[in-house]
């Protein structure tokens, strides 16, 4: 990981062997309940079953389950997927604290308090953003899913978003609030490619609190060396 003030990147390299983090994944469920949604995939990525999209479910849900486990003084976890796709990443995590909150009720023991928590996504792709946003509901949890801030965009994505935008079905679309573009993260996963995880790597960097985490994927073994560098100058400068 790269450090600063606490805070701390991981990343996953997904070119000699692919398939070992999916084994490791199957090996770990066995151990604990299943946690279940449902997805409508469509155009948008994040099925579920691509060996990236499980290792971030896998880092998603160890990531959740130590925030709600451990007395960190606050009830409440603020997550973001930047490159949210379907949603599955924040879905999930959610899941995971719904569940949480559904086993203490039932449990004898002293439920203690109602865990909760904030999950947001961030994608370009404005069809891609309804889709995650039907797929959050269907699943019965809140992950509310926005447009990147126009500022954070180079010309090319920001001329995708522009034309998006003129389209009468997305009008209702919205760019990440003021209130959440800036360091409130305790968690952040970006499940896409070296080349935009180096680019945007100042903008993902200033939306993690100190002493939180980001999980990066989708990183070729030759990349891994230049999306390090890349997040620890971003989160030196930050």
């Amino acid at each position: 990981g790269v450090k600063r003030e606490g805070a701390v990147v991981h990343f996953e390299s997904n070119e000699d062997d692919p398939m070992t983090g999916v084994i490791d994944l199957l090996a770990k469920q066995k151990t604990r309940e299943y946690v279940q949604i449902q997805l409508e995939g469509g155009i948008a990525f994040g099925t579920g079953e691509h060996p990236t999209t499980q290792l971030c479910l896998d880092w998603v849900r160890d990531k959740v389950e130590e925030q709600l486990e451990n007395d960190y003084g606050d009830n409440s976890i603020n997550f973001i997927d930047y490159g949210a796709g379907s949603g599955v990443l924040g879905i999930a995590a959610a899941a995971v604290v719904r569940d949480f909150n559904q086993s203490k009720r039932r449990s004898k023991k002293e439920p203690g308090a109602t865990k909760s928590i904030n999950a947001v996504g961030v994608e370009i792709d404005a069809d891609a953003i309804h889709i995650a946003n039907n797929n959050a509901k269907m699943n019965q949890v809140e992950m509310v899913n926005y447009l990147p801030t126009l500022d954070s965009l180079d010309g090319e994505s920001l001329s995708v978003v522009m034309r998006a935008i003129q389209k009468k079905r997305n009008k209702a679309l919205k760019s990440l609030p003021d209130e959440m573009n800036g360091p409130i993260f305790d968690l952040c996963v970006a499940n896409i490619l070296a080349g935009p995880l180096v680019s945007l790597a100042p903008t993902i960097a200033s939306l993690v609190k100190s002493g939180g985490e980001i999980g990066l994927s989708g990183v070729l073994a030759t990349k891994a060396d230049s999306v390090a560098d890349a997040y620890q100058i971003s989160m030196t400068r930050t």
